[in-house]
């Protein structure tokens, strides 16, 4: 084996690549009298180890596979002697093996996987009380719920890729390809799911706005009708209601935005932007002005009652009216053209994020134009503010009537984007 600087360097990465986990690893062993020896040294000479082995048996797969073979029944042999001596946990000869696997990965020619996975596994083990926190926040009904999402989404997502060609309009690369509308549910859902957990983990009573405005993500219908109801229950909670249902708005265009850029590209997301930043700079300003003429003393806690993102019904629902919307703008596109295709925005008074995704989607493939996917998923964000002062309404009329003015404020102003849109 000759000595070559691509030798050298690769080296120097397996070596970095165990003394970034090993760094942890030791700071753990000592804070938390884990098992010894697996310190710093520990960590790097394993990882050279895997770097060794492959870079010499590297063409004979045969003595690579046994020697990492060997090398796991070992790292597993280890776990199994730490639970005899009652030690905590399986991190480390799990991380122990992740590392002589990164090493293995350099020898073969991968070194930036390697680094990837080293600083992976660094964030994994280095914040072991926050993720236990996460794992505390979810009750058995709800990690049930996404246990169950995922292992129907992880079932669809092989039988949606083998599927040819169903219909002219209907198949992989065309207009309406089921495989990316299971991947664009997945998507929709984890960041849905993914505020569900921050405001899990923060609190909801630490803050009713900030609740409100990552409930948003969440479903902002959903929230808007969780606060009027809290409030119907405490009147004093009006105002304060008031304010955090005009911030929902605020979470629903981020996340609808984010959608857009996701599916449509950045071309659609680049047209997007103007709207988004007048609606949002509306929505700041109304904020503002509400705090500054009501100051009177109210409550300023509430628990968000939400449904977990991951459950399947929500995830079904998200799946059904997205896919009644796609159909419809494709018919109704080819009937009337693309004004036919503003219709479908009334689909905004249940889900904005379902018209967003349609549309973005048949952007994508070239069904509409930009100005037709712009004005569509306008017009559902205004359709949408409105709908949060019937949904307050019919909780508790004085909330309807303080809602009313800003979504209508709101409302308003989209609309007169559109119009000018299509002068």
């Amino acid at each position: 084996m000759s000595l070559s600087p691509i030798l050298v360097i690769s080296f120097v990465i397996a070596f970095l690549v165990g003394l970034i986990v090993g760094i942890e690893r030791s700071y753990r062993a000592r804070t938390e009298d884990a098992l010894k020896g697996a310190g710093i040294r520990t960590f790097i000479l394993v990882s050279v180890t895997g770097f060794l082995f492959s870079e010499v048996f590297k063409d004979d797969p045969f003595t690579l596979v046994i020697f990492i073979g060997g090398f796991s029944i070992l790292f597993f042999t280890l776990g199994m002697i730490r639970a005899f001596e009652q030690e905590p946990g399986m991190t480390t000869p799990v991380t122990l093996l992740i590392v002589f696997l990164a090493g293995t990965a350099v020898g073969l020619g991968y070194p930036f996987t390697a680094l990837f996975v080293a600083v992976v596994t660094l964030a994994l083990t280095s914040t072991k009380g926050t993720l236990h926190r996460f794992a505390d926040l979810l009750s058995y009904q709800e990690m049930e719920s996404a246990v169950r999402f995922l292992t129907v989404a992880l079932i669809l997502l092989p039988i949606t890729y083998t599927l040819g060609p169903l219909h002219p309009l209907i198949g992989p690369g065309r207009i309406f390809d089921p495989m990316k509308a299971v991947l664009m549910i997945l998507f929709v859902s984890s960041i849905s799911f993914t505020s569900y957990l921050v405001m899990k983990f923060f609190g909801t009573g630490k803050g009713m706005e900030i609740s409100a405005f990552i409930g948003g993500f969440v479903s902002s219908a959903a929230a808007t009708a969780s606060m009027s109801e809290k409030c119907k229950k405490n009147p004093a909670l009006e105002m304060i209601s008031t304010v955090s249902i005009l911030l929902t708005n605020s979470s629903m265009f981020i996340k609808d935005y984010i959608i857009i850029v996701t599916m449509g590209g950045f071309m659609l997301a680049l047209d997007f932007t103007v709207p988004i930043v007048v609606l949002s700079g509306l929505t700041v300003l109304l904020f503002i002005y509400m705090i500054r003429s009501h100051r009177e003393k109210e409550p300023k806690t509430l628990e968000l009652e939400l449904e977990s993102p991951f459950a399947l019904k929500p995830a079904v629902k998200f799946a059904f009216i997205f896919s009644i919307i796609w159909a419809s703008s494709y018919v109704l596109q080819n009937q009337f053209g693309s004004f036919g295709v503003y219709a479908v925005s009334v689909g905004g008074l249940i889900s904005t994020t379902s018209v967003s995704a349609s549309m973005a989607t048949m952007y994508a493939s070239g069904e509409i134009g930009s100005l037709t996917a712009l004005s569509t998923v306008l017009l559902s964000f205004a359709l949408s503010s409105i709908s949060k002062i019937f949904i307050a309404r019919s909780y508790f009329k004085g909330l309807g009537a303080r809602v009313a003015a800003p979504m209508i404020s709101t409302s308003v102003v989209t609309f007169i984007m559109v119009v000018l849109l299509n002068l």
